[in-house]
């Protein structure tokens, strides 16, 4: 069998276990079962190329291997993998990559378990967090104090991708090997969840597009449910055109702060966001946004695709 999952809820490990096993193979293309279909990638493995030579194709977001509620489509891609496996292409080397954790009642999981072709990794514990930070800053010849290293742990929540993301921004920040100070830490560690869910919907209303994706990639770290930011920007959105309607009716400044329960700081940002939009532009979004909702809470689309495409159609 030339067929793997690898499955974690940390990407930092994931990323390891496929980079050893697309070591030495140069043809690698890359597929995502949010924008692809099974039929897509499977017509790519089955493809047999005049020198038969090697390739490695790698399957992201693959949810036909998880534990969430099984839907059709993952019911239908199960059975066609099935149906390819019994006949495979022995020079590509498919590779599947679940961000999450595995059913293993499944017929498809089990064949892989089988054939020792199933990894995974299950979340650390803090301190099992706290060492393996360790151990990559002692590899890239800096030194850190078990307090510092601590700080960067608990702030990340649980999560070893952010603490390994913040770990690298600031081995990026000192450029060379030295002491990483607990201050220089405490100064360039991201602080909370909720900080981050309003940096990136303040990057999404500005229309920065770099920031927006940058922030999102983070919020997938930090596991914020793609619903959270709907509602935010929802709410933002809202904000901005009730402010419209009661400028169009007269209402003073200090009115419009009380009727909205917004403090000055909350209305300046309110104010230059409106620079950016007409109020036929704000309906609108407030709109799309209640489509979104409405697919997400009735299964149409997934959350994740859902919101990207929202986000690109408005930035762009």
């Amino acid at each position: 069998m030339n067929t793997y999952l690898i499955a974690s809820e940390t990407i930092y490990y994931m990323n390891l276990k496929l980079k050893e096993l697309k070591d030495g193979i140069t043809n690698v293309i890359t597929f995502n079962l949010q924008e692809n279909t099974m039929d897509e990638v499977l017509e790519e493995a089955s493809y047999l190329s005049m020198f038969n030579d090697d390739k490695c194709l790698v399957v992201k977001n693959a949810s036909l291997f998880g534990t969430s509620k099984d839907t059709n489509k993952n019911k239908e891609d199960s059975g066609k993998l099935l149906k390819y496996l019994e006949h495979e292409n022995k020079n590509t080397k498919l590779i599947f990559l679940l961000n999450g954790k595995v059913d293993n009642k499944k017929k498809i999981v089990n064949l892989l378990k089988q054939n020792n072709h199933l990894f995974i990794y299950p979340s650390m514990s803090r301190t099992e967090m706290k060492n393996e930070l360790l151990k990559i800053v002692k590899e890239n010849k800096y030194t850190i104090e078990e307090h510092t290293l601590w700080y960067i742990v608990n702030n990340a929540n649980g999560s070893f991708d952010l603490a390994i993301n913040e770990l690298n921004k600031i081995m990026l920040y000192y450029s060379k090997p030295t002491l990483i100070t607990y201050d220089d830490v405490t100064h360039l560690v991201a602080k909370t969840i909720s900080e981050n869910n309003f940096k990136l919907v303040d990057s999404i209303i500005a229309k920065d597009l770099s920031n927006a994706l940058m922030y999102l990639n983070e919020s997938k770290i930090f596991k914020v449910d793609p619903s959270l930011i709907i509602s935010l920007l929802y709410r933002e959105f809202k904000l901005m055109l009730q402010t419209i309607l009661y400028e169009e009716e007269k209402y003073s400044y200090s009115d419009i702060l009380g009727e909205l329960k917004l403090a000055d700081w909350q209305m300046q940002k309110i104010k230059n966001n409106l620079r950016m939009y007409k109020k036929w532009e704000i309906e609108e979004e407030i709109v799309k946004l209640g489509q979104i909702d409405y697919d997400y809470k009735s299964g149409n689309r997934e959350k994740d695709t859902l919101l990207i495409s929202y986000i690109i159609d408005l930035c762009m």
